[in-house]
């Protein structure tokens, strides 16, 4: 599309004035820029998006190109039909949907001007609304709002980059992209005549009565096709679930969208309705409203499939239903499955969040919006994990596929409902060299079948339904025969793939995994890049690029473990047909690594406190390098850059604030013996038991509410962002100084968690906050970040440190174990929120009490963080917590796991906590 508009510039640079015809034409990964020469930019104001579908794309730009180029204004377009296709994605974030083209008047004057002269060009072109701004005209096809035009990228104190708005008092405030119109109150109007936008108001909202009939009671979700809504059928009083269809969202090049998909849904569930109206909700009405179509259906009660396995992890611990249950719940899903096919239609979504659950145990299908004839051309998105190798090489738009394709969503389906486990992997790369997708899961079935009896009795089933070849999978007629009896023999599991009870060994896994992921990372790494060292994906790209979370800190800490590592006698073993990683290929990488974090790291506008947001974690990683490196050089520039660390400001966390800071003074007084830094940590306790706030619930370290960061107002429980954190910190100051005020107040925290405890068979668990410390919601965390592994983490070594004698906390330290280990079939393979963190804690569990089974639950996490593990280049490879590809980076990645690998197989202390060296009184 960028040719289209140099074709209209061509056509206007005989009439440009001399000199002032050097348009700038840019096209970038998703954006083309277009800028004319001389042009004089504002930092901010008010900007004018138009829409477009993939389809009607091209005739927008031209058209609108046409305008802006005549009037020499700025702009930027998607740049490709794809690009423009992912901006009116039902998934795609509400505030951003439908931009396909931004402009930038040069002042208010010329944004008046362009905005009706747009809106005469782009009239009665299709295109959904963009719902962060304001429409120039009824049923136009132009917005505005006000926004950032090209700010100066500032690091707020979330550890990310964004362009700020200046207010009139010269503040920086954030640019806020909501999925309504909010425009700073001191913007103003660009157009003062027209009657003021109405307010969003927070109060309790009216309701909404919706297709004269239907009168809202709350919203199930938003999204950017629209919302779903709970509502009340005032003709019968019955209670309904209302779905909405927003015009052109999701469009595609064969014109239909998401109004297409809604009006087929009603069609199948009527036709569901006369055959088996059991199996799905009743229709009620489909009708149009403002131009979306809304679908009303029944209320079912209860729960998605994938909600009532959550819900049963939490409770019970173990994943696995009873026999009883079990027979009911898989005796159900192949008959979800046979009701569609019997009708004569392919589902090609079936999947855990497409089955209610009904609170008597009876399965409804849900969503089916995806189900056609095969042969029929229509959409076939599908889930991640529960989708067969045909459909997922198949185009978004295509004839339906056979039923056959939804006999591997119900394999996968039926592992999940029996273990709780998503079979997502990342894909093997090159794909002449990946593995069979039906040898992956075997392997994930053989590994959940060993304490999973419901999944050993249905393996056969699971493995037969989910063969890659559509003519090897098992009928629904051979799987009902299984249910009954008549064919339960075991069947033998997939060529090259070890049977029932030939597992692997763990250990040479462990090592493949920590060889290849340390090759890995010395193969990706770009110094010649100004701004990032590893690749990241695009949230990542956003963050401190020198931090430990999503920046280079990360890599650069485990280099400097492996090669003390290996000075101290480790070595890796050569896997497969990788080259293997020698200690001098370990001390070069470590060198351009370090040294590239620390030019880019004086380059940075501000240097905040936060050990995995902030530049803790650097100055602690470039420290570490300096050492293994005998690089006095650089250790004397992380002294620097650890000296000048904020040791009070707003934030107390750990991950943004200054508990970070305070531990990582702690590590360069360990480290180098320096006075001062144990006076700054010192300094850093003081504050925080200044800033601690006592409430009946116990002591708690709040972020303040008017803190520009998007945990104002946050109470939390867990180490990252709440008490276990700042507990840590000052258990660990105590220990140092001797100060018995920072181990009272770690101690009053320590009873804080202890109150706040969900105790039951799944373990200890805590809610994320306190206010939600009352909820029996099943999203209580588990993870180091906000959950059961990070308050283990503060528990365990407050029971150490306190003489071994408080029960409570003893039992808690071994329900967190429990709760961590129950999570090893869902749980991502990540530090921040997955496996590798909770595996960090276990073996804080079995250092600190001698208890070798918490090391034996480690080993088995680990089992579970391999069998997600995919090949790149020959490299078997820990993925990122999506388990879509693989990141370097340290709390969603890579690096963390291999630091948990590394403590393994070498041994050494938990990485980021100041326990190691000598202490120096």
């Amino acid at each position: 599309m960028p040719d289209i508009v140099r074709a209209v510039i061509a056509r206007h640079a005989p009439a440009a004035e001399p000199g002032t015809a050097d348009w700038s034409v840019e096209p970038g990964a998703f954006w083309c820029h277009v800028v004319p020469g001389r042009a004089v930019g504002r930092a901010q104001g008010w900007k004018l998006h138009v829409p477009a579908t993939p389809l009607s794309a091209p005739l927008v730009l031209a058209r609108s190109a046409e305008v802006l180029v005549a009037h020499r204004a700025a702009f930027k377009f998607a740049a490709s039909p794809a690009d423009a296709a992912a901006l009116v994605s039902g998934r795609f974030a509400r505030g951003g949907g439908g931009k396909f083209l931004t402009v930038y008047p040069a002042d208010d004057a010329q944004f008046r001007r362009l905005a009706e002269e747009l809106h005469r060009a782009t009239e009665g072109l299709p295109g959904p609304a963009v719902l962060s701004d304001r429409r120039y005209r009824p049923d136009s096809q132009v917005f505005y709002r006000y926004g950032v035009f090209k700010g100066v990228r500032e690091l707020t104190p979330d550890g990310a980059f964004a362009a700020r708005l200046t207010d009139p008092e010269g503040r920086p405030v954030a640019d806020e992209r909501n999925a309504w119109f909010s425009p700073p109150a001191w913007a103003g109007d660009p157009f003062p005549d027209r009657p003021a936008a109405p307010a969003r108001s927070t109060a309790t909202a009216k309701p909404v009565l919706l297709g004269d009939r239907f009168l809202v009671r709350g919203a199930i979700q938003h999204s950017n096709k629209g919302g779903v809504f709970r509502a009340e059928d005032t003709r019968t009083g019955a209670q309904v679930v209302v779905k909405q269809a927003r015009p052109h969202v999701g469009a595609g090049l064969e014109g239909l969208d998401v109004r297409d998909l809604l009006r087929r849904e009603a069609a199948l569930l009527e036709r569901f309705g006369h055959v088996r109206p059991d199996r799905v909700p009743g229709l009620v009405e489909v009708f149009e409203q403002q131009g979306s179509v809304f679908l009303a259906t029944e209320s079912v009660a209860g729960a998605t499939l994938r909600r009532t396995v959550a819900e049963r992890l939490v409770g019970d611990g173990g994943g696995s239903p009873d026999d009883r249950t079990a027979d009911a719940l898989v005796g159900q899903l192949v008959e979800l499955v046979a009701a569609a096919h019997e009708l004569g239609f392919t589902l090609h979504d079936f999947n855990p969040n497409n089955v209610m659950v009904t609170p008597d145990g009876r399965l409804v299908l849900i969503d089916l919006e995806m189900a056609a004839r095969e042969g029929e051309r229509w959409v076939l998105g599908a889930t991640p994990g529960y989708t067969a190798p045909e459909l997922r090489a198949a185009e978004q738009v295509a004839p339906a596929l056979p039923p056959s394709v939804d006999l591997y969503a119900l394999g996968a389906t039926v592992l999940h409902a029996l273990s709780g486990a998503d079979p997502v992997f990342a894909e093997d790369l090159p794909r002449d060299t990946a593995r069979p997708d039906e040898r992956r899961l075997a392997d994930l079935v053989d590994l959940l079948a060993r304490d999973h009896a419901p999944v050993r009795r249905f393996a056969p089933l699971i493995l037969g339904l989910t063969r890659d070849a559509p003519e090897d999978r098992w009928t629904l007629d051979r799987a009902r025969e299984f249910l009954v009896g008549g064919r339960g023999e075991p069947t033998a599991r997939p060529d090259a793939a070890p049977s029932a009870g030939e597992h692997p060994d763990a250990t040479a896994t462990r090592a493949r995994l920590l060889h290849d992921g340390l090759s890995h990372l010395l193969a990706t790494m770009r110094p010649h890049e100004p701004e990032r060292l590893w690749v990241s994906d695009s949230f990542g790209e956003t963050c401190d690029p020198v931090a430990v979370q999503h920046g280079s800190a990360g890599g650069v800490a485990v280099l400097a473990r492996a090669l003390g590592h290996w000075d101290a006698g480790l070595r890796l073993p050569r896997t497969g047909s990788v080259p293997p990683v020698t200690r001098e290929a370990l001390a070069e990488g470590l060198r351009t690594a370090a040294h590239w974090t620390a030019a880019r790291q004086v380059t940075l506008p501000s240097d905040p406190p936060g050990l995995h947001f902030g530049r803790s974690g650097t100055a602690w990683a470039l420290l570490d390098a300096a050492r293994a490196l005998d690089d006095t050089t650089l250790e004397d520039r992380a002294v620097t850059l650890a000296l000048g660390l904020p040791v009070r400001a707003p934030n107390p966390d750990v991950c943004h604030g200054v508990a970070g800071s305070g531990l990582t003074q702690l590590h360069f007084w360990r480290t180098t013996g320096d006075p001062r830094f144990l006076d700054r940590a010192a300094e850093v306790a003081d504050g925080l038991l200044d800033t601690a706030r006592r409430t009946p619930e116990g002591v708690f370290w709040p972020v303040p509410e008017d803190f520009g960061s998007a945990l104002a107002g946050a109470w939390h429980y867990g180490f990252a962002h709440g008490v276990a954190g700042v507990g840590t910190f000052l258990l660990l100051a105590a220990e140092a100084t001797g100060d018995g005020r920072f181990l009272d107040a770690a101690t009053e925290a320590g009873a804080t968690l202890v109150a706040a405890a969900r105790s039951g068979p799944a373990g200890a668990l805590w809610p994320v906050d306190r206010a939600r410390h009352l909820s029996d919601s099943p999203d209580l965390a588990r993870h180091w970040c906000s959950g059961s592994s990070g308050v283990g983490t503060f528990l365990v070594r407050l029971w150490a440190s306190t003489g071994a004698s408080d029960k409570p906390v003893r039992d808690l330290v071994d329900g967190a174990a429990r709760a961590v280990r129950a999570g090893r079939v869902t749980d991502s393979p990540a530090t921040c929120h997955g496996l590798a963190g909770n595996a960090e804690f276990l073996l804080d569990a079995a250092a600190l009490t001698g208890e070798e089974e918490y090391r034996a639950a480690a080993e088995l996490l680990v089992e579970h963080l391999a069998a997600q593990a995919v090949l790149r280049d020959g490299r078997l490879l820990v993925p990122d917590e999506n388990r879509r590809t693989v990141l370097a980076e340290y709390a969603t990645g890579l690096a963390g796991s291999l630091s948990l690998l590394l403590r393994m197989r070498g041994g050494g202390p938990r990485a980021w906590l100041p326990e190691d060296g000598p202490a120096h009184p």
